[in-house]
């Protein structure tokens, strides 16, 4: 009995469309050339037009490495020499880590060609993670009921055919089943024994300002819980289409890993909330923040899961590598519910790896990604460990360690030393926000009289430095808790 080859090639990425090929039997030979035109919608310039060529001969399928840049079949490169055989279920990646495709290999015989004639239905696959729940349900009922309506065709004429056809139809209805089911299962969230603590979704998409230079975007669905999956945005979640560091503008950007909306996706079903922190200090210049605002809720829309995104826009405690915007989540943005950080992680790009830390990889423009999750006590991860399964690499920390200095037996050296005068003095703090100068006045200068001066408090530096004048001729010291970054303001204050 002659058979026909059908090789199809799933997009892991909903943007770019199934691929496929097939041979009219097993004695014929027919190829395709996979790589950057119209029928793949792949527009990247470093995937050739010519990337890969499949081909279906002698009853195998093959791929060759045509493009200059290296294509991948299970992470592996393929070999430019010569064309290899391809198998079902291999995982075929045009680019490292980019345009991943699933292959599926199909065979059909003549009678599987006379079965088609009896049955209305078309076999489909379903893309992953581009059919919400209710659009799935409905194909799985739609198909389950043109299943049931399956003609079937009697006649002793041609009773050898119809035993054929009656087997092929049979084995038809089954693998239909099998992919119902399965569907079916993957829309499921899984269960535990030890229930997941979480609340009720949200109704609606909001956006809130809790505060000066940072905004909160929380999408329809987000249910909060103590399982914490937490991740940065530019350089994990999206990369830039053009290819460029910084982006554009607010369309320059694509979903970073195609394995990225499996893995979301998985996650939500797990009970896990999903949150993305983000710094924009870029967003300070711009007169508003509607098209970024625009920017986040298509990506949202693209993967196809509940969000919530912390947008830190000016310097300061809700900028990572501080914690001020996990702290925020912890008390206002999770219902009450206590995080457990045991069962919960963080996944970044700026971890502080060196230059080359993997072949043609840059050094990372920072370490605050590794830091802010040192700093909350979650478990990190790079984007490449996540997504993609890669071991972990060689990184830098800062020399300075500030948790170091928990081991200094006296605040003072020598111990004898004291840190207060008898005298009347003024005292002028200089240092960053968020770096415990508040903490340490209040506790060590403020207890020994000495009058507290703060720009928060009072509005401007005139006042601070008018409040410290007054002080000073009644013979009481001073003391002024401002950041005082530059040589100009802290001139105002030793002059007095």
């Amino acid at each position: 009995m002659s058979s026909s080859i059908i090789v199809k090639l799933i997009s892991d990425n909903s943007i770019y469309p199934n691929l496929q090929i097939q041979s009219k039997d097993s004695n014929s030979s027919t190829s395709l050339i996979v790589g950057r035109n119209d029928q793949s919608k792949i527009k990247s310039t470093r995937c050739a037009r010519q990337q890969v060529s499949l081909h279906i001969q002698n009853d195998q399928v093959y791929i060759k490495q045509l493009g200059t840049n290296t294509s991948f079949i299970n992470h592996k490169p393929i070999s430019t020499n010569d064309k290899q055989i391809l198998n079902n279920g291999d995982i075929l990646h045009l680019l490292e880590d980019e345009h991943c495709y699933t292959v599926r290999i199909e065979r059909s015989s003549i009678g599987d060609k006379f079965m088609k004639s009896f049955s209305p239905v078309k076999s489909t696959l379903k893309r992953q993670n581009t059919e919400d729940d209710e659009t799935s349900s409905k194909k799985q009922k739609s198909s389950m009921k043109k299943i049931e309506q399956q003609p079937r065709k009697d006649g002793s004429d041609n009773q050898n055919i119809d035993d054929s056809s009656e087997e092929n139809r049979l084995f038809w209805i089954q693998q239909q089943l099998d992919a119902l089911q399965a569907n079916a299962n993957q829309s499921l969230p899984t269960t535990t024994s030890n229930p997941v603590k979480t609340s009720n979704s949200t109704s609606e998409d909001l956006w809130e300002k809790p505060c000066d230079g940072l905004e909160v975007f929380t999408s329809k669905g987000v249910i909060s819980s103590e399982k914490i999956a937490a991740f940065d945005m530019d350089g994990t979640i999206i990369l830039t289409k053009s290819g460029k560091v910084y982006p554009t503008d607010e369309n320059d950007w694509r979903i970073g890993f195609d394995t990225c909306f499996k893995k979301l996706k998985q996650l939500y079903a797990d009970n896990y909330k999903l949150v993305i922190f983000t710094n924009q200090r870029g967003l300070m210049k711009s007169a508003s923040t509607d098209n970024f605002r625009k920017k986040i809720q298509y990506i949202q829309q693209k993967l196809n899961v509940p969000l919530q995104v912390f947008v830190a826009i000016h310097p300061g405690r809700y900028r990572k590598p501080c914690t001020g915007s996990w702290l925020l989540l912890e008390s206002k943005y999770n219902d009450g519910i206590k995080i457990d950080k045991s069962k919960s992680f963080y996944v970044g790009d700026a971890a502080g790896r060196p230059d080359k830390w993997r072949a043609k990889a840059k050094k990372d423009h920072s370490c605050s990604d590794r830091l802010f999750a040192a700093n909350i006590g979650l478990q990190f991860y790079t984007p490449e460990e996540y997504f993609l399964g890669l071991s972990k690499s060689t990184y830098e920390m800062p020399k300075f360690d500030p948790k170091s200095l928990r081991s200094i037996q006296s605040l003072l050296e020598p111990a004898t030393a004291k840190l207060t005068s008898n005298k009347t003095e003024i005292i002028v703090m200089c240092g960053l926000p968020a770096s415990g100068k508040s903490w340490f006045v209040n506790k060590y200068i403020v207890p020994h009289k000495y009058e507290y001066v703060n720009r928060d408090e009072l509005g401007t530096w005139q006042q601070c430095v008018k409040i410290a004048e007054i002080a000073l001729t009644k013979n009481r010291s001073v003391v002024v808790d401002n950041t005082n970054p530059d040589k100009e303001s802290r001139q105002r204050l030793i002059s007095v």
